[in-house]
C-alpha cells in the first residue's frame, strides 16, 4: 500500500509556506483522503492552495482531539468541502483551558458550536471506540494509559459547574494505517503518551511492526527522566520512520534526532512523504 502524507500545517514551516501553531496533515491511503486535524486558523488552506491540494476532494475529517490548534481551521476548511464527515470523540466539545501561571488560565478549547459547523456542512460521526474507514485504517478510540511514566500535563483542565478539573483528555486519539510493511501511526498531540499510542495501534491490528510514527508527541514539558524512558521504549518497538511536529518540543525532538539519527526527521509545514521509502 502507497500512503502519501502532506503536513498543511505545523508551528514550523519549509521556505514558502505559513507556519502556525496547530498540526494538520492530510492522509491519501487505501483510495481515501483522509485530513487529520486543522491547524488554528488559515494556515491548512492556505498551504494547501501553494501545494495545489483540493480540499473539496477529501472523503472525511479526523479530529484528534478538542484544541483549538487542531480545530480552529475548521471553518476555512469547511468553505472548501460542503457535506463533510468529521470523525472524533463526543468529549471534543468539552470547555477546555490552560493554566499559564497561578494568574493566568486560558481558554484553549474548541471555537464553534456544533451548530455552527453543521450549518456549514460538518456531518459528525462521534465515537469513544475505534471507528473503521477501510479495512487497512482505523482511528484509535480511547487510548489506554498503560506505561507508568507517560502522564497528562496537570495545567490543562476542564471547567465544570464554574470550577477547574483536570483534563483526562479522553477524546485524544490518533489515526491508524494498517499496511503490509507495518503499522504507520498519524499523531495529533499524543496527550495519552506516544508509547501509550503505539501499544493501542499494535493491540487494535494484531500487528506488531511499527513503520513509521508521525505528529505531535507532546513531550515538550516532559521530563528527561520520561524523554530517556520514551527513547528506550521506541527502541524496543524498532521504528522505521519518526517524525516529530508540533508539540514534541525543541529538546526532546534534538535527543530523538540524536538516537534515531536514521529515521528521525522534523515533520514541518509543507513537508510531503510517500511511504514506504524506496
Amino acid at each position: 500500500m502507497e500512503i502519501k502524507i502532506t503536513t498543511l500545517s505545523e508551528n514550523t514551516a519549509n521556505h514558502g509556506f505559513l507556519g502556525e501553531w496547530g498540526l494538520s496533515m492530510l492522509v491519501e491511503a487505501d483510495g481515501k483522503k483522509i485530513l487529520v486535524d486543522t491547524g488554528m486558523g488559515t494556515s491548512a488552506t492556505h498551504n494547501a492552495d501553494i501545494l495545489g491540494i483540493d480540499l473539496a476532494e477529501i472523503d472525511c475529517i479526523v479530529l484528534s482531539h478538542g484544541h483549538i490548534d487542531h480545530t480552529g481551521g475548521l471553518g476555512h476548511v469547511l468553505k472548501r468541502r460542503k457535506e463533510t464527515e468529521i470523525i472524533g470523540h463526543p468529549d471534543i466539545w468539552i470547555s477546555r483551558y490552560a493554566r499559564r501561571s497561578p494568574a493566568n488560565v486560558q481558554f484553549i478549547g474548541m471555537p464553534f458550536t456544533q451548530e455552527e459547523l453543521e450549518a456549514s456542512g460538518a456531518r459528525f460521526k462521534f465515537s469513544r471506540e475505534p471507528v473503521a474507514i477501510t479495512n487497512h485504517i482505523i482511528t484509535s478510540g480511547e487510548i489506554e494509559m498503560l506505561t507508568d511514566y507517560e502522564t497528562i500535563d496537570d495545567n490543562l483542565l476542564i471547567k465544570e459547574s464554574g470550577t477547574f478539573q483536570p483534563d483526562r483528555l479522553a477524546d485524544d486519539l490518533s489515526l491508524i494505517i494498517n499496511a503490509e510493511y507495518g503499522l504507520v501511526v498519524i499523531l495529533g498531540c499524543g496527550h495519552r503518551g506516544l508509547v501509550n499510542t503505539i501499544g493501542q495501534a499494535q493491540k487494535l491490528t494484531g500487528n506488531k511492526r511499527v513503520y513509521a510514527v508521525i505528529g505531535g508527541a507532546h513531550l515538550k514539558y516532559a521530563s528527561e527522566e520520561r524523554i530517556e524512558k520514551t527513547i528506550a521504549d521506541l527502541k524496543k518497538i524498532g521504528v522505521h520512520k519518526l517524525g516529530a511536529s508540533h508539540c514534541t518540543g525543541f529538546a526532546a525532538s534534538a535527543r530523538l534526532a540524536q538516537e534515531f539519527p536514521e529515521s528521525f526527521f522534523l515533520n514541518n509545514a509543507g513537508t510531503r512523504l510517500t511511504l514506504p521509502e524506496s
